[in-house]
């Protein structure tokens, strides 16, 4: 039986613009107030920061210190670094940026023990003019420190995406499903649609990242986080510039 409900996605989300607007479920309202736009540009003279898009990880002290978030962080990112289905469903290397904002971002908090992640809050919108790469942050994200991250508590006989509670691959499957609802495609619409008012989208939203994740989850079993840890401090390092430009 799946978990359908512990990845919710939860939040009143505020964007850049003044008009209310709709995303995802009928019943579920997102409002638009004023937001940030950041546009990333190469070749500025302002403000000098690490490209969105390239694919440098986070500090992390040593593989004996990891806690369960660095491990399901090196996992993701060892993923998205590479050239296969799962990283190019994120747009590629560059998502990595995304990744290291988000792994930033989440604190840890007690909640109700059926959802894993809430992110709630404004949002401002992040363009990577370089990269092509469009996506939002919010306010707070909140890891639950009761949920499948990191129990299994009465929810063990459930999956996420077919891998039980508190293990390596539902952890990393927890956070590229919340990575999904960051990233925008193309076509203005996120990678994973607003899920918090269906358990059924939920659901399909888990199993779209299953469908192209899926292979190169059930391998991370096979790699040591001492071996991943020291093949993302071995990234190759870019300076970038940023400029604040107003939201729509």
């Amino acid at each position: 039986m799946s978990f359908r409900w512990c990845l919710k996605f939860v939040g009143v989300v505020a964007v850049g613009g003044l008009l209310s607007i709709w995303e995802g479920q009928a019943q579920q309202p997102t409002i638009a107030q004023a937001g940030l736009a950041k546009s990333i540009r190469p070749g500025s003279e302002n403000n000098t920061a690490p490209q969105p898009g390239s694919s440098e990880a986070l500090f992390l002290l040593n593989a004996n210190q990891l806690t369960p978030l660095d491990e399901a962080y090196l996992d993701a990112f060892s993923i998205l670094n590479e050239d296969n289905t799962c990283s190019a469903f994120y747009g590629g290397p560059p998502a990595i940026q995304v990744l290291n904002e988000l792994r930033g971002q989440l604190k840890p908090r007690y909640f109700d023990s059926t959802v894993a992640v809430k992110m709630t809050g404004k949002t401002i919108t992040i363009i990577s003019v370089q990269y092509s790469l469009s996506y939002r942050l919010f306010d707070k994200a909140e890891l639950n420190l009761e949920g499948p991250f990191y129990r299994n508590g009465f929810h063990a006989d459930r999956s996420i995406g077919g891998f039980r509670p508190n293990t390596r691959e539902a952890r990393v499957t927890i956070l590229l499903h919340e990575l999904g609802h960051l990233i925008k495609r193309r076509d203005k619409q996120w990678l994973l649609p607003n899920d918090g008012a269906s358990e059924d989208l939920v659901q399909e939203n888990t199993e779209r990242v299953i469908a192209v994740c899926g292979k190169q989850i059930r391998r991370l079993s096979r790699i040591s986080f001492a071996r991943q840890l020291q093949a993302a401090q071995s990234t190759s390092r870019g300076p970038a510039t940023e400029t604040h430009v107003p939201g729509p």
